[in-house]
Parts: C-alpha cells; sequence; structure tokens
C-alpha cells in the first residue's frame, strides 16, 4: 500500500464521521428553519387578527380562507393561558382538491375589550413535510457524495504533489547499485526533504566506498594468491617425481596438491561472483539453453563414466533467454555438475525443457537440504572434500543478475527450478 494511500484511507474515517455528523445536523437545521419561518408567519397573523378584534368586537368570529383560516370561541377565563402559544402540525381536508393538505396550527389566548376570553386558532398551509423531507435527504446524499468525492481528489492531488520528492527518492534507491552510483537529482524547498536527501546521499556514498573497498580487495586477494598458489602446485608435482619419494610422502604430497586445488578452484570462484557483483559481463545475446544442456550433459558424462549414471533429457518446448553466454555456461554446468557429483551409482537425472523454466532433477542418497543455507556462500552441506559450496552461490549470483527465479524442491529427488 502507498503512502498516499494509507494516508487517505486514515483521513477518510474522521472525514466520514465529520460529514456525517454535519448531514444530520444539516437537516435537522433545515427542517428547524422551515418550522420557525412558518411560526412566525403564524406569530405575525396572530398579533394582526387580535389587533382587528381589539378593535371591533364584531370580528369575533371565524374566518375560513383556502390557503389561511382562523377559528375563534370563548373559553371560561379559568382555563385561559395568555402567555402560551402552542404550535403543532396537522393535516386539512381541501374539498377543491379533494385530499387533505399539511398545515401549521397556532392555539392561543387572548382577553378581549369586553373581559372575556377566547381561543385563538390559526392554521396556514405548508409544505408537503414528507415530500420535503425526502428532497432534502437525497438532496443532502448529493452533496455528500460530491463533497466527499472533491476532498479525496483534492487531498490525493496535493499528496501527491507534496510526497514528490519521497517519491524521486525511492526510485532513485531502487535503481542505485554501488557499483554505478547515481547521483540524486531531487531539488526540493521543503526541510524534511532536504534532510532526507542529505542522509541518503551521505548512506548512499559510504555504501559506495565499502564497496568497491571489498571488490578491490577480493580482485587483488585473488590474484595475489594465483601465482603462489600455482608455485605451489608445480614444486609438488615435481616433488611427486623424485624416485627417493617414499609411498607414504608420495600419498602426503597428493592430500596438499587436492587441497591447493581446491583452494585455487575456489579462488576462480571468488572472482567470479565479484566480477558478477560488479556488473562485468556487459555482454548479451540470445541463448539457446538447449545445446548448453546437450553438450553439459555430454562432458559429465563421460567424466562421471564409471558411476553409469542415466540422463532423461526431456525438451517440450524451445528456451531462449537473453544473457551473458559465459555466465549462462557456468549456471547450467554448475546446476548439472551438482546433479552428477550428488548422484548415486546407476542413479538418475531428469532435465525438463518447458516454455517458461528449466527444471533439473536428480536421485541421492542425501536428505532434503536447508532451503535457508542452500544457496549462501560456503554454504557446504555435504562433507565432499572436493566441494567448495560456492557453486550454487554463483548460480544464485547469475539468476539475481538476470531476474530468474530459481528454486529448490524436494520430492524424493533433488530438484532445481530455473524460471524465467
Amino acid at each position: 500500500m502507498k503512502l498516499s494511500q494509507y494516508t487517505l484511507r486514515n483521513l477518510l474515517v474522521p472525514l466520514l464521521i465529520i460529514m456525517t455528523v454535519w448531514a444530520f445536523g444539516f437537516y435537522f437545521f433545515i427542517m428547524h428553519e422551515v418550522n420557525d419561518e412558518t411560526n412566525d408567519t403564524l406569530l405575525n397573523y396572530k398579533e394582526i387578527i387580535i389587533k382587528h378584534v381589539l378593535e371591533d368586537e364584531s370580528l369575533l368570529r371565524d374566518n375560513i380562507g383556502i390557503m389561511n383560516s382562523y377559528y375563534i370561541r370563548e373559553i371560561p377565563i379559568e382555563q385561559a393561558d395568555l402567555s402560551r402559544d402552542l404550535f403543532f402540525d396537522s393535516t386539512k381536508y381541501i374539498e377543491v382538491e379533494r385530499e387533505h393538505e399539511p398545515i401549521r396550527v397556532l392555539r392561543t389566548h387572548f382577553l378581549a375589550a369586553n373581559g372575556k376570553c377566547y381561543e385563538l386558532k390559526i392554521e396556514i398551509s405548508t409544505l408537503e413535510k414528507e415530500d420535503l423531507k425526502e428532497a432534502i435527504v437525497w438532496s443532502i446524499i448529493a452533496l455528500y457524495i460530491i463533497l466527499l468525492g472533491a476532498i479525496l481528489l483534492v487531498m490525493h492531488i496535493v499528496f501527491k504533489k507534496s510526497f514528490r520528492p519521497l517519491y524521486a527518492i525511492l526510485n532513485w534507491l531502487r535503481g542505485y547499485h554501488p557499483a554505478k552510483p547515481q547521483p540524486l537529482a531531487n531539488a526540493t524547498h521543503i526541510d524534511e526533504f532536504k534532510t532526507l536527501n542529505e542522509a541518503f546521499v551521505k548512506a548512499a556514498q559510504r555504501g559506495s566506498d565499502i564497496y568497491n573497498q571489498q571488490k578491490q580487495f577480493v580482485e587483488l586477494a585473488s590474484h595475489e594468491l594465483q601465482t603462489p598458489l600455482a608455485v605451489s602446485i608445480n614444486r609438488l608435482e615435481l616433488l611427486s617425481e623424485d624416485p627417493h619419494c617414499t609411498e607414504e610422502q608420495l600419498m602426503e604430497i597428493a592430500g596438499i596438491h587436492r587441497t591447493l586445488q581446491g583452494i585455487v578452484k575456489m579462488n576462480k570462484s571468488l572472482l567470479l561472483l565479484s566480477r558478477i557483483e560488479n556488473g562485468q559481463f556487459p555482454e548479451t545475446e540470445e541463448i539457446a539453453f538447449a545445446e548448453i544442456i546437450e553438450r553439459m550433459v555430454a562432458d559429465f558424462k563421460e567424466i562421471h563414466e564409471e558411476r553409469h549414471i542415466k540422463v532423461f533429457f526431456i525438451k517440450e518446448a524451445s528456451l531462449t533467454f537473453r544473457m551473458n553466454r559465459d555466465l549462462a555456461n557456468t549456471m547450467i554446468s554448475n546446476l548439472i555438475k551438482n546433479a552428477f557429483v550428488h548422484n548415486i551409482p546407476d542413479g538418475e537425472i531428469y532435465i525438463e525443457m518447458l516454455t517458461d523454466r528449466i527444471i533439473i532433477s536428480n536421485t541421492s542418497e542425501s536428505p532434503e537440504l536447508n532451503r535457508e543455507r542452500l544457496f549462501q556462500r560456503f554454504g557446504k552441506q555435504t562433507n565432499r572434500p572436493d566441494s567448495t559450496g560456492l557453486g550454487l552461490a554463483l548460480v544464485k549470483s547469475i539468476t539475481d543478475l538476470y531476474h530468474i527465479d530459481v528454486s529448490y524442491q524436494y520430492n524424493g529427488k533433488h530438484q532445481f527450478v530455473l524460471k524465467l
């Protein structure tokens, strides 16, 4: 969820509550104003009628009109309440229209010039309250929706504009690589975003410096190790040719030779990992994986011929992918080599090529592997002396470079899946 959406969602709840309270308040205010205006009209009408009656007692009679009517009747003085005006709604049958119409009624008492008390009931026609309520409710709902939509739209535009420097930082971070740092172009007049810009630029610079130092260290260490390792291996080979060496000494020399060969292999793998992470394989081309798989299978079958491992290559579709050819060879080679090395005599390897993936399965005596450590550097899960623990780490580094998904499954066989 984006920050703007999260903020709008959090603002929406109080906004809905405020708008709802406003809608109810507005409705009751309008209804009160309608009644208040009608009551004022009735009071004015009352004053006019009483004034005329006090001036002329012959007017102490009912007056029935179409829109307005009043009725006067004498009441005992003990029932009179000269300080009270009673307002209420009612209906009246109109013969002309042959239906009941809503009216507003004022009932009041007054003392005439003759010393008698009278009850005055004034009726005036009003709007249909139900129709008025319905019109007001629908108007409020329409206004409610329009206002809410307009407020949310304005808030979205304001947030989007206000958070633009933040999104610029995020886009810069997504494309950031310590090997190829890019300047942060994010001009802003907001102090908080200026502080963020400075903090991220400093952190990125520190990351690039550390990355370059590590890169230089690995490359120098690997190159510096190559010469003494090669010299040591040559001297051991010369020493093994000495006729004075005993069988025990030759076995010891062979063990040292294997150890040095493992170090050479590890050194080359570390150097290759460093080059991959530093983006030193820019050349790409369309790779036909079927050709690479067939060649690798033939090579490894020849190497492991005495183990009689059967390989089944099931090609259901032609699969091509654009990447560096050397890295494609390394990726496929390490997976197929892994399937041969960790197999059993007379074992089986199944390679399936589908439209979007390559699946490599092999039999093995080993149980299910630890998925968390499987693709880590030096994540060895066997005790084989010739294993460097870097083969699958190389595969993972290559797949990450080209956004290929590599995964491991166990269904009685060890299965690696490359999803391109």
